[in-house]
């Protein structure tokens, strides 16, 4: 185990592609040290990505290439601007709102801080400063983590063998939560008004007609999901063709060749998470032989949940920092599993401390995703960004410590549901 320990940080080192890093290493294990044979692995990196569950994750990214790609993004956030814009530190909030209400449909991070960034960094920087609008949507940008339908939810409700609805559920109070922290420092720094411009009912109705069809968007996924309608995956399905009708055929604004193209985007990137799917598995499977797992829980066994809660926030915030999110959730979730077990830790709860400390990995130097996106859209140097953040740490892990320590907080809603 020391030599492919040295052999997979050497391959991080060299900058060598994380699923390339796990994948190496993982063979390595099972062939030289396990003796399994190469054709075993093969089969293991197949099945890892032929599950049900995992469906949803291609159809909730389309569904947020489209609402990118389309004019739906923007409908929603003008409506939110006109409700919340006239109020005390209404232009940020807005932001809060709009990262918040993307999330619950595209499920991606990246795809949050580019989307609604684009469109409210202007109004958000000529309200609260150019720092501030870039610290704010760069991590409010990790909500979509959180808030359900989350990606990482979804892999860590099929890696843990839990029910992915029951994880939606509980991700919805942690997200709310998240939000509500930043926005009651947004009112509390913000010393004045934005806009003057007095409400209209008229025109508020305009917005919302023009808005109508992406904001019930939420209510089908979710709705439907907890309605006994359809499954995660299903509703995944779902909110694909929901957003390509409103897209092409209500609000006509969608040729082929730029449906096609949020077509080739969300393959993109649902190529590299599943190819990382297939190394992380092969990873996991790896040490599960070499019994890394029992080896763990019997050298935590000794520790109350309190003090293990504890231990697994400062490794995740410190993994959070190196790894993306995909790759955590897949290689550290077998390892938590019999540990949590033991100790009495329900799995729901471990899954939304690993979310939450993940979305904040998606902001923190050196590899957060949010800092390289804030870069190309923000045109900003990576000082700038990271220097931006300083108060939205603060506000999430104020968030986490809730989060991890106080679970009847969320833990209420799926038994409510049952």
């Amino acid at each position: 185990m020391i030599i492919s320990a040295i052999l997979f940080i050497v391959f991080l080192a060299l900058g060598f592609p994380i699923y390339i890093s796990l994948l190496t290493t993982g063979i390595y294990i099972l062939v030289f040290e396990m003796n399994m044979d190469m054709s075993s692995i093969v089969l293991v990196l197949f099945d890892s990505v032929f599950k049900f569950t995992l469906a949803a994750v291609p159809f909730f990214l389309l569904a947020g290439a489209l609402m990118e790609t389309s004019s739906m993004a923007k409908r929603m956030v003008n409506w939110l601007f006109y409700l919340v814009s006239r109020y005390r530190g209404g232009a940020p909030l807005t932001g809060v709102l709009a990262s918040e209400f993307f999330a619950t449909i595209s499920g991606s991070s990246a795809a949050s801080t580019a989307t609604v960034g684009k469109i409210l960094y202007p109004e958000i920087s000529k309200a609260s400063g150019e720092s501030f609008a870039l610290g704010l949507l760069t991590s409010c940008g990790a909500l979509a983590v959180v808030m359900p339908p989350s990606i990482t939810m979804i892999l860590y409700g099929a890696t843990a063998s839990i029910s992915t609805g029951a994880l939606f559920l509980t991700g919805i109070v942690p997200a709310l939560l998240i939000g509500g922290l930043i926005s009651f420092y947004i009112i509390w720094r913000s010393n004045k008004v934005e806009t003057a411009e007095r409400f209209s009912f008229k025109e508020f109705m305009l917005r919302t007609k023009n808005a109508f069809w992406i904001l019930i968007l939420p209510a089908v996924i979710l709705g439907g999901i907890y309605g006994g309608l359809f499954t995660p995956t299903e509703a995944a399905s779902v909110a694909a063709v929901y957003a390509t009708v409103v897209a092409i055929f209500i609000y006509r604004e969608m040729g082929l060749r730029t449906f096609f193209g949020a077509i080739k985007d969300a393959m993109m990137l649902n190529t590299q998470i599943f190819i990382i799917i297939a190394s992380s598995t092969v990873f996991s499977q790896a040490l599960t032989f070499a019994q890394v797992p029992q080896k763990l829980t019997a050298l935590t066994s000794d520790l109350s949940p309190v003090v293990f809660i504890l231990i697994i926030n400062l490794f995740l915030l410190l993994v959070g920092m190196f790894f993306d999110p995909t790759s955590a959730v897949l290689v550290i979730t077998p390892l938590l599993v019999p540990i949590c077990n033991a100790l009495g830790i329900d799995l729901i709860q471990m899954g939304l401390i690993m979310t939450v400390n993940l979305a904040i990995g998606m902001f923190t130097p050196p590899f957060g995703l949010n800092l390289f996106v804030s870069q190309g859209v923000f045109k900003k140097s990576m000082a700038e960004v990271v220097a931006s953040l300083k108060p939205f740490w603060v506000w999430y892990l104020l968030s986490l410590a809730i989060i991890s320590y106080i679970p009847q907080l969320y833990m209420w809603l799926p038994d409510l549901m049952k």
